[in-house]
Order: C-alpha cells, then sequence, then structure tokens
C-alpha cells in the first residue's frame, strides 16, 4: 500500500511539473523561430557578464491587443536587466517589439530601438482574465529623433537623457 501511494504520488508531482514547465515556455515556444532564436541570442550574450538571466517565457511581457494575445519582448526585461553592449546600448537604449497573434501567425506590430528608461503598460480596469488583460497603452521614454513621438532638441547628445519625454504608443 505504501509502495502504491509513493508511485501515485511521484507520477501526480512528474505530472504537476510537466504541466507547470509547458505552461513556463508555451509563448516562447509558440514564437516564430526566428524571434525564439533572436531571444536565445540576447540570453546567450547576457550569460557570458557571469549573471544570472531568465529562461523560458520570463521577461516576455503579455497582454491583449484587441482582443488579439500580444507579447511584447524586450531585450532588458529577457535578460533581468541593462548590461551595455550586450542588451543594450551604451546611452541605455532597449530594443522592444511587440508580436501579435493574428490566426495562427505571430506578426510584428511594433518595433523600436530608441526607448530608454522604464516601460509603463497600462492594462484596461477590470477584472483579471486567464488569457491576458487588454492592453491600455505603452508608456515610454523614447531618444532624440523618434518621428513617432518629437522631442526638444538638446544642445549636445549627452544631454539628450534629459530631453527624452514620456510617449504613450
Amino acid at each position: 500500500m505504501k509502495r502504491l501511494f509513493l508511485i501515485t504520488t511521484a507520477l501526480t508531482s512528474l505530472m504537476a511539473g510537466a504541466v507547470h514547465a509547458q505552461s513556463d515556455s508555451s509563448i516562447l515556444r509558440s514564437l516564430p523561430a526566428e524571434v525564439q532564436k533572436d531571444i536565445e541570442e540576447t540570453r546567450t550574450s547576457c550569460r557570458s557578464t557571469d549573471n544570472e538571466i531568465n529562461s523560458g517565457d520570463s521577461g516576455l511581457i503579455q497582454f491583449l491587443l484587441r482582443s488579439r494575445k500580444a507579447v511584447l519582448v524586450d531585450n532588458i526585461e529577457l535578460c533581468g536587466g541593462c548590461y551595455h553592449g550586450y542588451n543594450c546600448t551604451n546611452r541605455g537604449t532597449r530594443f522592444v517589439r511587440v508580436y501579435a497573434l493574428f490566426g495562427h501567425a505571430w506578426r510584428m506590430v511594433l518595433s523600436n530601438d530608441n526607448i530608454t528608461g522604464d516601460i509603463f503598460v497600462s492594462n484596461v480596469p477590470g477584472r483579471y482574465r486567464p488569457e491576458g488583460q487588454q492592453l491600455n497603452a505603452l508608456v515610454v521614454n523614447l531618444f532624440i529623433g523618434n518621428e513617432e513621438c518629437p522631442t526638444r532638441r538638446a544642445g549636445s547628445m549627452s544631454e539628450q537623457s534629459w530631453e527624452a519625454r514620456s510617449c504613450v504608443v
């Protein structure tokens, strides 16, 4: 009887672990192969800094975009921080992409490499839904010269970080 209980407990633990592992990387594995490769290359680059780096879906920000499943891929979130020259520039800008699921295919709907500082993801107020929260806005700071959100000209490029402005994308 004890043996049957131990086997049942072990199988239950293994199944729970398998379900947990499957859900941990389901978004990553569903993204196009090229996107998965870019994510892994970014994480590999960051691992050379001898820091603990995220894996699986960790660092991928999920939400709904007009009721479509969407994911924000941010190189800084992928590595758990900015490592100049590895996943962000020496001026602190980050490369951010947003992919939305159209039918069975992911499509890039936003790509920007001029984002500085933190990204604020605003969700539409309401109750939590397991498939994700509806996106209200992405609020970001953009570096100089970005046509999508104009900034004032600074005296020099080194002064520009003070001139970055919040922009709702």
